[in-house]
């Protein structure tokens, strides 16, 4: 019953913003979180106004549109997903408000379920390990996925948007090129870990991790904190492992990575898989790992 009386008021407000909308510009395109919109403006550049849906420091795992991104909407031409968890809510209805609009179903084929390798290395309950084959939507976080989504989005904008095709593609070399030097610039920067475990408070780098042979072990299981006997074993593992970082994010609590850094004496860095700049965010979170001290 909420949800058809979100509807409603959100139809409501698409009529009464209706105008808003209408000056909003021709080329209008939509997607779900900022890394995306990086990946379309490195494309289409100034051809095309792309607005999207979870903002800095918003968490798409919770993230409701507003009024005003309904009413936009209405007058865009393309959607790109990513499959992040709000999607599953209100895409179906964003497509029945907006019958005119191309929904592109983007990464799909290339979520994957983490395997034990990602996950529980640290033999923390079995049960609480289990948990974390959860399906992981931060695909995007490899940039071989990377080049994936904008593979598909450079064939999506020529279809709709042929006249820049030649522009568009120069643009879409140029991204590549620039994710094949992060890649080999990643591997040159972890190259000589030894110590491969990342421990950060939610799970959002198993692609990361699974692309470099790092391996992710994160502290909370779908969202929820820790348990007090998980909690004592994840900082007998880390001592053990002679770990000098704990990674958080800022879209979630990080109480739980705060007690373990603070038991083992370690940094506490945010890192933040959302971050619009793609690339640089990439270098950013490749140097917090490697300037470990092991």
């Amino acid at each position: 019953m909420f949800r058809i009386i979100s509807l409603v008021i959100l139809i409501g407000c698409q009529f009464s913003q209706y105008c808003y909308a209408r000056e909003a510009g021709a080329n209008n395109i939509f997607v779900s979180i900022l890394p995306q919109k990086y990946f379309v403006e490195r494309i289409a550049g100034e051809h095309v106004k792309v607005s999207v849906m979870v903002g800095n420091g918003q968490n798409p795992a919770t993230y409701e549109p507003t009024p005003k991104q309904m009413a936009l909407l209405d007058k865009a031409q393309l959607y790109f997903q990513i499959g992040v968890p709000f999607e599953s809510i209100w895409i179906d209805a964003i497509s029945e408000l907006n019958p005119d609009l191309e929904i592109i179903e983007c990464c799909t084929e290339l979520i994957t379920r983490h395997d034990e390798k990602n996950s529980h290395e640290h033999n923390v309950e079995v049960e609480h390990a289990k948990k974390r084959h959860a399906m992981d939507p931060h695909i995007w976080t490899s940039p071989a996925n990377a080049k994936y989504i904008a593979l598909k989005m450079k064939k999506a904008l020529i279809d709709n948007y042929p006249v820049y095709a030649k522009e568009f593609e120069t643009n879409y070399s140029r991204l590549i090129e620039d994710l094949d030097r992060l890649d080999q610039d990643i591997k040159s920067s972890l190259a000589h870990l030894k110590n491969r475990y990342i421990i950060v408070s939610h799970p959002s780098w198993g692609y990361y991790a699974e692309a470099y042979d790092l391996i992710q072990v994160p502290i909370e299981v779908e969202g929820k904190e820790v348990r007090a006997k998980s909690l004592a074993k994840l900082i007998e593992f880390a001592r053990s492992k002679n770990i000098n970082r704990v990674f958080v994010q800022k879209q979630f609590n990080k109480n739980s990575a705060e007690i373990i850094a603070r038991e083992i004496a370690a940094d506490v860095i945010e890192l933040d898989p959302l971050a619009e700049d793609y690339i640089a965010n990439l270098y950013y979170v490749t140097d917090a790992i490697a300037n470990r001290k092991n």
